[in-house]
């Protein structure tokens, strides 16, 4: 079971490391520069990341929206802030220190 699980992930992450290498291909025909294969690596498990923590923190709020916001059980919106945003948030500061250019004044 676990290994299928981390098969199945390996595969998702080699797909959006595959699309977004495609995507560099292009900038590079253009002339324009392209981030490295390692880059395209973290931004692949920094989609994941969000995609992940950001879903199942949006599923569960909107479930504990749909239940009528309950107060007295164990879920609330303030856990399911405190679970899942620290993960979206580091998800989201990765993929932004993956996919960032240097600047004009920059030298490489």
């Amino acid at each position: 079971m676990t290994f299928g699980f981390l098969l199945i992930l390996l595969l998702v992450v080699l797909g959006i490391w595959y699309l977004l290498d495609r995507r560099e291909k292009v900038r590079s025909e253009k002339g324009l520069p392209r981030h490295s294969s390692l880059r395209l690596i973290f931004a692949s498990f920094a989609i994941l990341t969000v995609l992940f923590s950001g879903g199942c923190g949006g599923l569960f709020l909107f479930s504990w929206i749909a239940d009528g916001m309950s107060s007295n059980n164990y879920i609330g919106w303030e856990i399911i802030a405190v679970l899942s945003l620290p993960p979206l948030l580091v998800g989201l500061l990765i993929w932004w220190l993956a996919m960032r250019r240097k600047g004009v004044t920059d030298k490489p």
